[in-house]
């Protein structure tokens, strides 16, 4: 039985991304009358994927899940995706300065196990340098971060100007600047358009100590949302953007390109900046407006290149690449043993990514071909598919992995990030306070706001 538009809703959802389904399915379990409303025709928003011709399915979004990810290990058991370890047997690659490092240890953040022979005196620049950045990242609190004395010092400086002051050689600066665009502190990006005391609170809430990328899921991320979705039925509308919403006392109306809804309370489940773009009336507070303007996405697109079988395996090599390479960072082997196929995920990003997407399809696809030889051999030049999510390019997301704070922007607007305006409130991996830019954070945020309401309903 299909809803009249005349319903007076009990909660209108705009996005159905994965905060967004995960809140309107909460509310609708609790028997509360919901609508998610998406400007996308398909659902999931940076949550999504496809099977291949072989049969090996790629995430063309988000991918892995982590040990400490309680919530989406929950949501992966109760809708029965099965997990496997991401693959790493074998040696890893490490590029730099074009001489090539072969190790078998675990490189991003903390020394564990071998570590590649770059010089003792590089190496022990980039473990100074992170043991103090480490340091500092455990004086802030838990939580976002407040305005106060300390973090306006930390936040009017970039992340650029703490690796100056605070390495000494070619490898320690790349290596710091190699987290920020690679591992991305939640962006990801350059060092110097972050604020340092983003990538120090990213730091806490979301460390690579605590392997976020440990496993991946038996038929992709992707397939969530269907799963979720399957519990609302006829309560998500596609294809339908949201233009205005208006806002009375006691109810709210959100104006679509298609129609208008009522309702007793609205979640807005998306990134700060297209958040921003819907028209609020009354308008929103001013630093509510002035915060959407200053958020900007991570510059990012991703790219997955499927292969025969994982050819590098037969190397001795764990089909894990860094390095300063011309456009490729950072590749990972995301092969499902279960079908034989090898996977590539890579990523351009920052300047890398503001260079080669103004070239041809053939240009680009040559690019990223060219430095996966370089660090798996001449195999690499000869893939079975190659797909290429230019995130920034995605008008509805507008770059990924996720949002990140410029410098001045956590103690000048930070407050409104989170705080529900009127009846609105807002959800998004943006503004989890926990593993912010990954599911966990999704999750924790939808569950979070439909919490709020139902004791409000």
């Amino acid at each position: 039985m299909s809803i009249s538009k005349a319903t007076v809703y009990d909660c209108l959802v705009i996005g159905a991304g994965l905060a967004g389904l995960i809140a309107a399915r909460n509310l609708h379990r609790l028997g509360h009358n919901v609508l998610v409303i998406e400007a996308q025709e398909r659902l999931g928003g940076r949550m999504y994927g496809k099977y291949l011709p072989s049969g090996q399915w790629i995430d063309q979004g988000g991918q892995w899940v982590g040990s400490t990810h309680a919530r989406f290990l929950a949501l992966l058991d109760e809708y029965g995706v099965r997990r496997f370890p991401t693959p790493g047997e074998g040696q890893k690659v490490l590029m730099f300065e074009g001489k090539r490092y072969e190790f078998n240890g675990f490189f991003q953040g903390l020394p564990e196990g071998e570590r590649p022979s770059v010089s003792e005196e590089e190496w022990c620049d980039a473990m100074q340098a992170w043991n103090c950045f480490e340091a500092l990242a455990k004086t802030l609190p838990p939580g976002h971060p407040q305005r106060n004395d300390q973090n306006q010092k930390l936040d009017s400086k970039t992340f650029a100007q703490w690796i100056e002051e605070n390495t000494k050689t070619a490898f320690g600066s790349w290596y710091f600047a190699y987290m920020a665009r690679a591992v991305g502190f939640l962006g990801p990006e350059e060092p110097n358009q972050v604020s340092l005391l983003h990538v120090l609170w990213g730091q806490n809430c979301a460390p690579q100590s605590e392997h976020p990328e440990a496993e991946l899921l038996h038929g992709g991320a992707g397939q969530i949302p269907e799963k979720i979705a399957a519990e609302l039925g006829d309560r998500i509308h596609l294809g339908e953007p949201v233009l205005r919403i208006i806002q009375d006392p006691a109810t709210l109306t959100v104006e679509t390109t298609k129609g208008r809804f009522t309702a007793q309370f609205a979640i807005v489940a998306m990134p700060p900046h297209l958040a921003g773009r819907i028209i609020y009336d009354p308008p929103m507070p001013s630093v509510r407006e002035q915060l959407t303007q200053r958020v900007p996405m991570g510059c990012c697109a991703k790219l997955l290149i499927s292969y025969e079988r994982p050819f590098w395996r037969e190397k001795g090599l764990a089909g894990i690449g860094l390095g300063n390479c011309q456009w490729i960072e950072l590749c990972a082997d995301s092969s499902d043993p279960e079908t034989g196929v090898g996977v590539i995920a890579t990523f351009v990003v920052g300047d890398r990514y503001r260079s080669w997407r103004p070239m041809s399809e053939d240009e680009r696809r040559q690019a990223v071909l060219s430095d996966l030889v370089i660090y798996f051999g001449d195999q690499a030049l000869s893939p079975s598919t190659y797909d290429e999510v230019d995130w920034p390019g995605e008008p509805w997301a507008g770059g990924g992995y996720a949002a990140f704070m410029p410098p001045g922007v956590w103690t000048s607007f930070g407050e409104a990030l989170t705080a529900p305006v009127g009846l609105i409130y807002w959800a998004g991996t943006e503004m989890a306070a926990r593993w912010p830019g990954f599911f966990e954070g999704a999750i924790q945020t939808g569950e979070e706001t439909a919490e709020e309401i139902s004791k409000l309903l």
